[in-house]
């Protein structure tokens, strides 16, 4: 086992990558995921991908240093274009905002096979990913990891065709994660019910409506 550290998050979202995969890592940045997954022969092969070309050059510099420069593969490209060229069996998207996260699936239609993995942990919005996502993909797991202060989610979902409904409150928080309700899940709970009721204090001051708003923390109230 190689001493290659990566994040908690980043970690999180490793632990998910399938042995013997061809992982694709989107917006790699320094490139320590796929690095990391090759150190500890997890996968069998790796592309990294930014939109940037500064990413990819700190990228490169970390791949030579560990010898993986016939192993990795990274290119200057925009979200998934080209990506069949490479045939990734688990794609991984980490550290973006959740819209930006939507609009790269949506422009793929390679994402839309059942042989192929997402691996996401969205810096915002994800109750919009969940929500996009439930018409056709399947959640196989989640978790939330608590780092640097921080609360983050890492998604874990598969294609199937078919409609997984979510409650608002799935959306947000995460059907498995829910039913696994770890202490970081309890964190993640307490911050959202704080947010929320800033805004309910906050449509109170301004004499609107609150009915939905209530409710929706009563809702998450029943989960503590």
């Amino acid at each position: 086992m190689s001493e290659f550290k990566i994040s908690k998050r980043l970690c999180t979202a490793a632990s998910y990558v399938r042995d013997g995969a061809v992982v694709a890592d989107i917006g790699t940045d320094h490139a320590y995921l796929p690095i990391y997954l090759m150190l500890n022969g997890r996968v069998k092969g790796a592309y990294a991908s930014d939109i940037n070309k500064g990413p990819i050059d700190r990228a490169n510099e970390n791949i030579k240093k560990y010898g993986l420069e016939n192993k990795i593969i990274t290119r200057v490209i925009s979200g998934l274009d080209d990506i069949e060229k490479y045939s990734p069996t688990d794609i991984v998207i980490c550290g973006m905002g959740g819209e930006l996260i939507i609009k790269i699936l949506e422009n793929s239609p390679y994402i839309r096979q059942n042989h192929v993995r997402l691996i996401l942990q969205p810096m915002t919005h994800v109750e919009l990913v969940r929500e996009y996502l439930q018409n056709g993909f399947y959640a196989i797991a989640e978790n939330v990891v608590f780092e640097d202060e921080k609360i983050y989610q890492v998604l874990c979902l598969q294609y199937d065709g078919g409609f997984h409904a979510l409650t608002k409150v799935e959306q947000e928080l995460g059907k498995i994660n829910i039913e696994n309700h770890t202490c970081e899940f309890e964190l993640l709970l307490n911050s959202t019910i704080a947010k929320n009721q800033k805004r309910l204090d906050g449509l109170r001051l301004g004499g609107q409506d609150t009915s939905e708003i209530e409710n929706y923390i009563q809702e998450l109230e029943k989960l503590r």
